[in-house]
């Protein structure tokens, strides 16, 4: 479980699992006063904890699961509010490749970033230069943006009418070494119990058999004039026939 923004310290933390007869383990950044703060909790009976590492705002475990000796990094990011961060965050989080080569990658958590102008409802909607940076390090560490399959918005303001301004702001990304392989993978957002963010529970199954891949769209495809009408080409060329029109529609579009 990846917490952002606990308000509380660490040790406050442990001291209410305690109470509650929980048998979890924790490793966090304790609260600056009443804001910020950011902790790991793990079942010790399921996961083992082999190494820890701390930038600003991001919480990177090195695990194992229980038998096993494939070591994973789970890594838990609290990104900032103000943009000149933005970038010290980013390149916090590029510094992880280098010190663990190899290893494959679960980042959750509040990234106070969107991707793409869709991920905001009301309010400005303009691009900002983080968005670029933000996809420009998915790609360079080949990393999947896991979708959430019950809406999309993880963030609202909490104000009704024209007020309202709701954003994906919280999102797990995986790394392609996971996705490719026969792996069942799903992110549900769930209940937020009076926060203004949505918690969202990631599902990751090596038991279950999955046809979904990956599927990276590269943005320089669509600066080249030939693309738009080469697909179109394509489209129409096509010779796939379902047993219905929306069947068909489905083949030619995978």
């Amino acid at each position: 479980m990846i917490i952002q923004d606990m308000k509380i310290s660490s040790q406050q933390l442990e001291g209410i699992i305690k109470k509650q007869k929980i048998q979890y383990e924790v490793m966090g950044q304790d609260a600056n006063g009443t804001a910020g703060g950011l902790a790991i909790l793990w079942n010790p009976e399921e996961v083992l904890f082999e190494n820890l590492i701390s930038f600003p705002r991001i919480l990177i475990g090195l695990f194992r699961m229980t038998g096993s000796t494939e070591q994973i990094l789970i890594l838990g990011v609290y990104g900032p509010h103000i943009p000149r961060e933005w970038k010290n965050f980013l390149n916090d989080l590029q510094a992880t490749r280098r010190i663990f080569p190899g290893i494959p990658w679960i980042v959750g958590g509040d990234f106070n970033m969107i991707r793409t102008t869709e991920e905001k409802k009301g309010g400005i909607r303009r691009i900002y230069q983080n968005m670029e940076e933000f996809n420009e390090m998915i790609t360079e560490q080949r990393l999947v943006d896991i979708s959430t399959i019950n809406g999309i918005h993880t963030w609202n303001n909490q104000r009704g009418g024209r007020n309202q301004i709701a954003s994906r702001l919280d999102r797990f990304l995986l790394s392609e070494q996971i996705m490719n392989r026969d792996v069942f993978v799903e992110a549900k957002i769930i209940p937020a119990m009076g926060s203004d963010h949505w918690p969202i529970r990631l599902e990751i199954d090596i038991k279950k058999n999955s046809s979904k891949k990956p599927f990276r769209f590269e943005s320089f495809w669509l600066r080249n004039p030939q693309f738009l009408p080469k697909v179109e080409e394509w489209w129409i060329q096509s010779a796939l026939k379902g047993k219905r029109k929306m069947h068909t529609f489905k083949l030619k579009l995978k």
